[in-house]
């Protein structure tokens, strides 16, 4: 089970998160395996003993390739900064691409990361400034690659669309890191790049993305990180602001509930547990790569992210965010009923400024990280949408939200299709599943780990001989 896992999240991570890429004016920080004109490094001052990472260019068995040598644990990742005349212009080249390769011993038989922390992160700067004072995971943006559960000695390509806020239109250098943490001693072995550079969708940039990580890595293990309380841009405090550039709002329209005392009125989860190898799901979505999703809680108040901007001309917003069912861990917050879900309807809502309201979701909440993609009609007249999360009686997750006026040109088979073909399973008297029309690939109980006979509620995924991805919830008596 274990191999037949840790396959599929190779093939996904793996798989392009975007089909339809321009390549025509990219901005190239590593080409063909050679850094380029558009950096420079940013050196640190007063090192004292201690020793930066660093990029080099090298050639490996006739290959020209750029090493990242992480050579301590002190946290001084490699700063690159951009030519001041030839700066990151991110209204045109906003998906990174980076084709790498690991080596064996830095995969995931031996692991050198803590957890599903990741391997690769990019911090993006927005002034010279930042680049200087801040880290990889204190820059106005960042994204985060997990590479060790993928395959290893082999090159791999990633594109990851980079959430930053609005106002932000040129970046001016960027910090990498790689293995921050790394455990087993010093490390003799280093991860190569062939190429690192920033491209654009052909389809055109969404005209509103938000992610959820625009303040620091958070709180670890289960908790939550409150994010009602955020800095407007261009104070002194941190975090700056959240990346879509709208700061939601709480209504006080729909549940009242006096177990809200203690609990923040807006709540970001992060899904990450110590002492378990792998935190994912099955869906091919690694969870340490997501870092924060807005946590919908059970019995709350709605959350509404108000006046999103719909642009001139657009006569379809086409949407997409990934969700999930959340099992709350502390108990006076928990769903009223464990089983409620399996019929529970996703309530999020447009509200368009014409008094018009849509229904985005329109499905159940499922157990695994799972894409909800919508179309919807913009009625004649409307200028801007309210995005409502409501709250019902079971919690659920959200990710990586995108708006856009053109139709998405996503890969489908990089994740579970909840609805690609129905299971067939039951359960057998000696409490196993049985599948009867595709190969069981993995079964998690309700707190996202591995199932175990004893979880009375198990979501299963399954593949059939057409190479298609299910899932399904199992119920045992």
């Amino acid at each position: 089970m274990k191999k037949i896992i840790l396959f599929l999240a190779s093939a996904f991570a793996s798989l392009s998160a975007f089909a339809e890429l321009d390549y025509d004016n990219p901005y190239w920080v590593i080409k063909d395996g050679r850094i380029t004109k558009n950096v420079s490094y940013v050196p640190y001052d007063d090192l004292g003993s201690k020793v930066p990472s660093e990029m080099i260019d090298t050639t490996v068995n006739g290959e020209n390739v750029v090493a990242y040598k992480q050579l301590s644990q002190h946290y001084l990742d490699v700063r690159l900064k951009f030519d001041s005349l030839n700066k990151l212009d991110l209204s045109k080249n906003y998906v990174m691409v980076l084709e790498y390769k690991i080596p064996e011993s830095h995969g995931e038989l031996n692991l050198i990361s803590e957890g599903n922390k990741p391997l690769f992160i990019f911090g993006f700067s927005e002034t010279s400034e930042s680049l200087k004072t801040k880290n990889c995971t204190k820059s106005e943006t960042y994204s985060m690659i997990d590479a060790k559960w993928g395959v290893t000695n082999e090159w791999v390509t990633v594109k990851k669309y980079i959430y930053a806020d609005p106002s932000i239109t040129t970046l001016e250098g960027m910090i990498v890191s790689y293995a921050r943490e790394y455990l087993n001693g010093d490390m003799t072995e280093f991860p190569y790049i062939k190429n690192l550079g920033f491209v654009s969708i052909k389809e055109g940039k969404p005209f509103y993305a938000e992610n959820f990580d625009g303040y620091g890595l958070g709180e670890f293990y289960g908790e939550t990180l409150d994010i009602s309380e955020l800095s407007p841009k261009g104070t002194a405090l941190e975090p700056v602001s959240y990346l879509g550039g709208i700061r939601p709002i709480v209504t006080a329209n729909d549940v009242s509930n006096a177990d809200d005392e203690g609990r923040p009125a807006l709540a970001a989860f992060r899904d990450f547990r110590k002492n378990i190898e792998r935190d994912q799901d099955g869906s091919g979505y690694i969870d340490c790569e997501l870092l924060h999703g807005l946590q919908m809680e059970p019995n709350r108040d709605s959350v509404v992210f108000p006046g999103i901007k719909i642009p001139a001309g657009t006569d379809t917003i086409f949407s997409k965010m990934l969700i999930k069912k959340h099992k709350n861990e502390k108990k006076k917050w928990k769903d009223a009923d464990s089983t409620v879900f399996l019929n529970e309807d996703l309530p999020i809502i447009l509200k368009f400024n014409t008094g018009e309201m849509v229904d985005l979701a329109k499905d159940t909440i499922k157990m695994i990280w799972t894409k909800f993609e919508g179309e919807v009609k913009v009625p004649a007249g409307a200028e801007s949408f309210d995005l409502i999360f409501k709250s019902g009686k079971a919690g659920y997750l959200v990710d990586d939200i995108m708006f856009s006026s053109k139709k998405f040109a996503d890969v489908k088979v990089n994740q579970v299709d909840a609805d690609a073909f129905d299971i067939v399973a039951y359960v057998d008297k000696n409490g196993d599943i049985v599948v009867l029309n595709g190969e069981l690939v993995a079964a998690y109980n309700m707190e996202g780990r591995v199932a175990t006979k004893n979880d009375k509620i198990v979501a299963i995924v399954v593949k059939n001989d057409k190479g298609q991805l299910a899932s399904k919830v199992i119920l045992r008596k």
